[in-house]
């Protein structure tokens, strides 16, 4: 029995490694290339994400949700055509559409679904397209965009390895029982010192020309890196709510997109405005 699932354990940890070498691969190619690539590649996993919201939302198959799938899509070209002016516009949109599809098939959807949709598409497909806006925004964008990785996973990277090292007291013992107060410092602390090497190494070493600051930048994935936490507990948060485990399992061992992107889709449009002051 022991041997089981010491087994169990080795196909799990093999499994995960695998896929997230090549999610790791994947993200590289595409934030490398981004462009027309990356617009399409942020606009299906919001797509696939809003399906994992649904799901949980019990609303997945309904036409309502179909709606929301196809405003995400209305949405993205959108932000191809006018960036981030075309948010605002988009939000108006959605709240008279989504409120004139209430009207006229009430009583068949009640006022909380339409909610659920609305707040859908705001936390999944909006807050994925600030990857593109980063990555588009200037051109240092392919160098900024890699700081929403570094504030997020690199800072849930620090806060595990400091948790299981000095880890004592609990951040969220209901939300989130491993994560502690320790391991939440040490993540931000190392985001910020990973966010200032990386900083170092591109714009001092690598393009000497360019100066940017290691400080500001590190500060800002410090704030990225508290922003995240926000984003992670916030998942668990929706799925204790409604009960669920994960989100889905399409990243073999990791779970479903909103498993493994709930706090990238927090810290992109807060690193987006940061570094736009």
């Amino acid at each position: 029995m022991a041997a089981d699932k010491n087994n169990n354990k080795i196909r799990s940890f093999i499994t995960r490694l695998i896929s997230g070498l090549l999610l790791i691969t994947a993200l590289f190619f595409t934030l490398y290339t981004g462009g027309d690539l990356l617009l399409c590649v942020c606009a299906v996993l919001s797509i696939c994400g809003l399906i994992e919201l649904f799901q949980v939302f019990k609303l997945a198959n309904s036409r309502l949700a179909y709606i929301g799938y196809l405003l995400t899509i209305f949405y993205y070209i959108m932000i191809y055509y006018y960036r981030s002016t075309g948010i605002l516009l988009f939000l108006i949109i959605l709240l008279l559409l989504l409120l004139m599809f209430y009207v006229f098939s009430f009583p068949k959807f009640n006022i909380k679904q339409v909610s659920m949709i609305f707040f859908g598409i705001i936390y999944v497909a909006v807050t994925f397209s600030f990857i593109y806006l980063i990555r588009t925004r200037s051109l240092y964008g392919i160098y900024f965009v890699w700081l929403i990785f570094i504030s997020s996973w690199g800072s849930d990277t620090c806060a595990y390895c400091v948790g299981m090292l000095f880890g004592k007291h609990k951040l969220s013992p209901i939300l989130s029982p491993n994560k502690t107060v320790e391991g939440g410092i040490g993540g931000i602390v190392g985001s910020m010192l990973l966010g200032a090497l990386y900083t170092y190494i591109m714009f001092y070493k690598i393009n000497s020309n360019i100066q940017i600051s290691c400080i500001r930048v590190g500060v800002a994935c410090g704030i990225g890196a508290i922003i995240s936490i926000i984003g992670d507990l916030t998942a668990s948060a929706i799925k204790r709510d409604f009960k669920v485990k994960d989100y889905g399992n399409i990243i073999p061992g990791h779970g479903g997109i909103l498993d493994r992107f709930d706090s990238v889709i927090f810290t992109a449009p807060a690193l987006y405005f940061i570094l736009s002051l």
